[in-house]
């Protein structure tokens, strides 16, 4: 099962109240983690019955012996005293090493307990029996990280499911101005939430006003102007960028065109082997976005764009303070990258 479908599951199995013994949740995008916690932690028991049927323990606290995974698997032995249930939270396992006790544990588990862990950061070895067993008895949740080519569907998903609509542009703009960070990512979007009214069509305005993201002068629309030759608007948009430094930063800025010229490389090294939506989707955009890196990579040649790549590198590193050389301030060094970008 996909990992978007199978954290849908288990936020099912906790509102209609079908537990498994166990949940395992692990894996990179600690935003579905921790979403997961926070759904147990607030649905399944009211604050009433925390005070008798629950606990939360930490894998920095096993790891400094100030309790340990046989003492937390015999508080999963014990029946609930106020509620259909107890619920056992395990943060921070990533951070145990030994796993025999839950081995042990989850070959007779207690069905009034459920035992939630959460590992973050590292992988787990499935070979190993005990999440073999953990995979048998209950749920064992890998957390993938979204691509890149995910994010503005991402994005739409849930802003749909909060209530709101967007358009292609300002759907656009979001997933090239946010970092593909779902958890601040989701902090931006709840703004939106906040403010925009239920069942409306999220717009660049909106963006604007909530976000703080300028619909006009921002790179989004910087690398647009720039993969169509509308060089005026590139001049009239970096010399609002440069006064504006302190809030688009450049060691931001570079980065980005990093990005999407790099999606303009592998649209010319893939062009002609795939199409449409495969093409789309190894470059990480929107397949209605293609027609724009055509362009791009029609106005940018592969030697051109390498050399784009090149530049952007060693910009970067100047604007770090790396070899700054003769120009080393923000201003000089957007201001000369952009020129050689346009001509060659």
């Amino acid at each position: 099962m996909a990992a978007e479908s199978k954290h849908t599951e288990i936020l099912r199995q906790i509102r209609e109240r079908q537990f498994a013994p166990v949940y395992f949740l692990w894996g990179e995008e600690e935003y579905y983690i921790d979403m997961l916690a926070q759904a147990f932690d607030t649905q399944v028991l009211d604050e009433t019955q925390k005070d008798f049927d629950y606990a939360v323990f930490y894998g920095q606290d096993v790891k400094k012996k100030e309790t340990d995974l046989p003492t937390i698997m015999a508080g999963c032995k014990r029946y609930p005293v106020m509620s259909p249930c107890q619920l056992i939270l395990v943060k921070e396992a990533q951070l145990i090493d030994r796993w025999d006790a839950l081995e042990a544990y989850l070959k007779q588990p207690v069905p009034t307990t459920v035992l939630v862990f959460c590992y973050k950061y590292k992988k787990i070895d499935k070979r190993k029996s005990v999440f073999k067993l953990i995979e048998k008895t209950g749920v064992l949740y890998e957390a993938v990280k979204l691509k890149d080519a995910q994010f503005a569907s991402w994005i739409a998903a849930y802003l749909q499911d909060k209530g709101l609509k967007i358009g292609r542009t300002a759907l656009a703009l979001l997933s090239e101005s946010l970092e593909n960070n779902l958890r601040l990512a989701a902090n931006e979007l709840d703004k939106l939430v906040l403010n925009v009214p239920a069942g409306a069509e999220v717009n660049e305005d909106h963006i604007e006003r909530y976000i703080g993201i300028n619909k006009e002068y921002n790179v989004f629309v910087l690398n647009r102007a720039l993969a169509y030759g509308e060089y005026a608007k590139v001049r009239k948009i970096v010399n609002y960028l440069k006064k504006h430094l302190n809030e688009q930063p450049l060691m931001l800025i570079l980065p980005q065109l990093y990005k999407y010229f790099s999606k303009v490389m592998l649209f010319h090294a893939l062009q002609g082997r795939l199409g449409g939506s495969d093409l789309a989707a190894r470059i990480g955009v929107p397949p209605y976005f293609l027609s724009e890196y055509a362009d791009c990579a029609r106005r940018y040649s592969y030697a051109h764009t390498a050399r784009i790549l090149s530049l952007l590198k060693t910009y970067d590193l100047r604007s770090k303070g790396v070899d700054s050389g003769s120009i080393n301030d923000a201003e000089g060094i957007l201001e000369d990258v952009i020129y050689r970008i346009t001509h060659g």
